[in-house]
């Protein structure tokens, strides 16, 4: 009977998140199977989120430190506290794109992911990133382009905090220290 009631309590939780994605109104890209994002899209996921914040999470596909470092993002949902989602920074159209989406998916049927609006971001990957993580940076940080990012977004919409290299503090192998030390204090 337990095990009944936990399947439809996961059941009802899925439907709920569904439908806070189509409070958005996020539209799917024509060229592959992923929601179009921008930053408009990823605030209004992260005010209609059912947890109090949400991390999104940049990767390409060709981006070593970005797949290495996924399966201690993915750690963060254990803290029950955050909502994942991953943008992917290629253009709708590259090629490429689809290993990225194959590597998610081989780490988590669960996680939702977007890509970065073409016509919002153009389709050259550095200056879409680039334009995407000046947006998403918190007015008084630094900002910093790079892959990997971890953006962290409370229930109001607010930015609370956007990583870059600097975060590792001289030891860019261990990401998990640098969660430990930039993310979850300000999710507790």
């Amino acid at each position: 009977m337990k095990f009944i009631i936990s399947i439809l309590l996961f059941i009802i939780a899925m439907n709920i998140n569904a439908q806070n994605y189509d409070t958005c109104k996020i539209q799917k890209s024509e060229a592959i199977n992923a929601q179009k994002i921008d930053k408009n899209e990823l605030i209004c996921i992260a005010k209609n989120s059912e947890k109090p914040f949400t991390v999104f999470y940049t990767l390409t596909s060709w981006c070593a430190p970005c797949r290495e470092h996924f399966p201690n993002i993915l750690e963060l949902n254990k803290t029950g506290k955050v909502n994942l989602y991953v943008v992917l920074v290629e253009s709708e159209k590259d090629k490429r794109i689809v290993n990225a989406i194959n590597f998610i998916k081989s780490k988590s049927e669960t996680i939702k992911f977007g890509v970065l609006k073409d016509e919002v971001y153009g389709t050259n990957t550095g200056k879409r990133n680039k334009k995407f993580i000046t947006e998403m940076t918190p007015k008084n940080n630094e900002v910093i382009d790079g892959y990997g990012k971890l953006i962290l977004v409370d229930k109001s919409g607010k930015i609370l905090y956007t990583t870059s290299w600097k975060d590792y503090e001289g030891d860019s192998k261990n990401y998990k220290k640098m969660l430990d030390n930039k993310i979850l204090p300000l999710i507790k």
